[in-house]
């Protein structure tokens, strides 16, 4: 569940408001499923390939309906119980293609690539698309100058936040992206930016250097951040996920939320130097995070009550997998990856709770408020960004 946006007085007193409300809010979700998570095993499932000759499979998002996308071969997929995988295609003069991430209406994103061997860095090319039942897939351009997009997430209103590039001068900006606007320039830096993650509230967040969180407010900085960060997932009740640094050798992973600021997931660690390098990659709306251990090259999930559980350890150890990463976890603790199969094969998976408490539905008062206030308030900076500087544009 991974990858933030969004008129006047009233509502920005309201948005803080709810801001306040989410807080506390986020102090009783990370509760919820504390001791379920605790003593959670996981069911392990092999999602499979497009075809026998596709090689190997990763997952990358799902959401929470149970629905997975991802890459099995070089084609982009979306994967469910009832139909297995389907073919999402790729934009025309691609290479391959891969799916990001899933909304619970179905709609996904991905990206396709002109490059699948990865050999030249300037001659790599990406765009980004929006895929749907009945839109098939949609190429979503770039921002003026730019000559690559990604996207990273979606929301369940059709949100869509990611990257565009200009790659000779390796110049990047945040976008957000809907059907009715296109694409926005976020204006977050003049030289790189990205965004990784949307909530259901159009808050954004992303990094450029430091991690930044972006709602109908404006720029939010959390400051008890290390000022080398970046922000990898918002849920729908404000709580981050994210990345910085110690020191040169690897990143530590973060959990951020306006009551607690930052907690080093290193630090909840019931053993010595577990987890010290880390990165995180998606967060659910319990505070459950998900990511890799650099140390081990090992999956983790991590919760207030239990710290940082290897998930290696958490499935049967008869099943003869081996889990290399955990990339997406929903409502419902499901979480996906890929990782090697009894078979030696690498392979998309998806981990179900043997049990579970469901997590309650975050407080949702206002959402459409806050997301229309967060557009008008994004139309009216890159007003003025275009205004001031059209350079800030790939």
């Amino acid at each position: 569940m991974k990858s933030i946006t969004s008129l006047k007085t009233k509502v920005k007193t309201k948005v803080k408001k709810l801001t306040v409300l989410l807080g506390s809010a986020a102090v009783m979700t990370l509760g919820v499923s504390a001791s379920a998570m605790a003593a959670s095993l996981y069911d392990i499932t092999d999602l499979g390939l497009l075809s026998s000759n596709d090689g190997s499979s990763m997952a990358f998002g799902i959401n929470n309906l149970g629905q997975v996308v991802g890459r099995s071969g070089n084609r982009a997929f979306v994967w469910s119980s009832s139909d297995g995988m389907t073919d999402l295609g790729i934009l025309p003069g691609g290479t391959y293609s891969e799916g990001y991430a899933i909304n619970d209406a179905g709609q996904v994103v991905g990206n396709t690539y002109t490059d699948s061997n990865h050999s030249g860095y300037q001659d790599f090319r990406s765009r980004a698309f929006f895929w749907s039942s009945s839109t098939g897939m949609t190429d979503l351009g770039t921002l003026p100058g730019g000559d690559s997009s990604y996207a990273n997430s979606i929301n369940n209103t059709g949100q869509v936040v990611g990257t565009s590039k200009n790659t000779s001068d390796d110049i990047s900006s945040a976008f957000l992206w809907s059907s009715k606007t296109g694409m926005i320039d976020l204006g977050i830096s003049e030289y790189k930016s990205w965004a990784s993650d949307i909530n259901d509230f159009g808050q954004i967040v992303g990094g450029n250097g430091q991690a930044f969180l972006l709602d109908s407010n404006g720029l939010i900085w959390p400051r008890t951040i290390s000022p080398i960060a970046n922000a990898s997932a918002i849920n729908n009740v404000g709580q981050i996920a994210g990345n910085y640094r110690y020191t040169a050798d690897g990143p530590r992973s973060f959990f951020w939320s306006s009551s607690t600021g930052a907690i080093d997931l290193a630090s909840t660690s019931s053993q010595d130097n577990e987890g010290i390098y880390s990165v995180t990659n998606d967060i659910n709306d319990a505070g459950q995070i998900v990511g890799l251990k650099i140390s081990g090259l090992d999956p983790f999930v991590w919760d207030s009550s239990t710290g940082m559980l290897n998930l290696n350890t958490l499935i049967d150890p008869n099943s003869g997998w081996d889990l290399d990463d955990a990339l997406a976890i929903n409502n419902n603790g499901q979480i996906v990856g890929y990782g090697t199969n009894k078979n030696g094969q690498k392979r998309a998976f998806l981990l179900t709770p043997k049990s579970h408490k469901p997590v309650p539905e975050p407080l949702t008062m206002g959402g459409t408020v806050i997301a229309g206030a967060g557009l008008a308030y994004l139309r009216r900076r890159q007003g003025r960004l275009r205004r001031s500087s059209f350079n800030n544009n790939d």
